[in-house]
Order: C-alpha cells, then structure tokens, then sequence
C-alpha cells in the first residue's frame, strides 16, 4: 500500500503515476491525474457524508490514515479516524487536508487544469446524492438537506477562495438528475475493448443536452 501523503511529494507522485498509466492503458500522465483523482473522490467523501447522515457524528479522515494499492484499492485506518460534532470542520478536513494535497500534486505534476479535476470530485459527490436518494426513499428530506449544507459550504472549508465545485453540483431538489459535466475528464482518451464504454456517463462531448 502506498500512503496518499506520500503522493503529496512530486518524485513518489510521479512514479505512481507513471505505473498506473501502463496499467490502466492512458496516453499520458493527464489523463493518468483525471482518472486518479476520480478513484480517490469515490472512496473519501462517502466515509464522512455517510457519518452525517447515519450517525451522531461526523467523521475525520486524516490525510495520513489513507492508503492506496497499485490496484487502487482504497485503505483508511479506522484507528485514525476521529470523530467531531463539527461538520464545519469535518468537511474542512476532508477538503482542505484530504482531498486538495492530492489534487494539488496531480496538477503539480501533469499541469491538468484544477477545474478538471474539482469537477471529477463534484462528479462522485452528485452520483453519492443521486445514489442516496434512490435506495433511502425514506431519508429523503435528510438526504436533501445535506446536499443543500455542501452546496452553501465557504471557501475556507476547500482552503480556495469560494467552493470550487459550485457550478458542477446537482441542484438539491433534482438529485435525481444526472448532470452533464463542464469539463472533459479525459476518460475517452484510454485505450478500451470496443465493446467497453467509450465515454463516460456525464460527458460534455458525447450528450447534446450539455450546460456550456
């Protein structure tokens, strides 16, 4: 397993970034960063959104409890989490410690735009809604809430200036939908079976009802 705060320093960023574009068939370490960082969005949010939904309170995952196999598979120590009747700073540590060091470093190292790769975060966070609603009918009032709590969060809590997946968020009351996104994620770039989806499910390119 390979820590995530290791990935922080550009030579261990670099190297596993180069193994996963052989192993994942990528053209360059661009589309390498896009398809990384929409992996590690999958895992981490759902840890401490679950918590806010389901339990008292809400999770703390340090950047230095999580690890990541060459796999890709996802590791937190559950004897590093802490727990904090403050959602302000649980999602300020998710953002602003967890997820923005790692995001940072793949725009460091492959100079992809960091609105891709915010919006490959957004991406996962609409699809944890739009999940959400569909199999808990009945916390369904919850569930909205909490979409409309993230969606008003400040910039202190993603260390930016404002929210910087503002304008790629499901609205609240259409958690349902699925939102064509903004920007390009590079998925098409890989090299796939013929028979494998050639885009992803939300891309810009390929769905004409697109935002511009």
């Amino acid at each position: 397993m390979i820590p995530i705060q290791a990935l922080t320093e550009e030579a261990e960023c670099i190297d596993f970034l180069n193994h996963q574009q052989q192993r994942i068939l990528a053209p360059n370490l661009k589309v390498t960063a896009s398809m990384m960082m929409k992996k590690y969005a999958q895992v981490l949010p759902s840890y401490v959104m679950d918590s806010m939904l389901w339990e008292e309170r809400a999770r703390i995952i340090p950047l230095d409890s999580c690890s990541i196999s060459n796999e890709l598979d996802i590791k937190i120590d559950d004897s590093r989490i802490k727990y904090t009747d403050s959602r302000e700073e649980a999602w300020e540590e998710l953002f602003a410690y967890n997820i923005l060091p790692l995001l940072e470093s793949f725009h460091q190292v492959t100079n992809l735009p960091v609105f891709i790769l915010w919006e490959n975060v957004a991406v996962r966070i609409n699809s944890y809604f739009r999940k959400a609603v569909e199999r808990y009918p009945d916390a369904h009032q919850a569930i909205v809430q909490l979409a409309e709590e993230f969606n008003q969060l400040g910039g202190s809590c993603f260390n930016w200036v404002e929210h910087p997946m503002k304008n790629y968020l499901t609205a609240p009351k259409s958690l349902r939908e699925q939102k064509v996104r903004r920007t390009c994620c590079y998925f098409h770039k890989l090299e796939k079976k013929k028979e494998a989806l050639t885009h992803c499910l939300v891309c810009p390119l390929s769905n004409k009802k697109c935002s511009s």
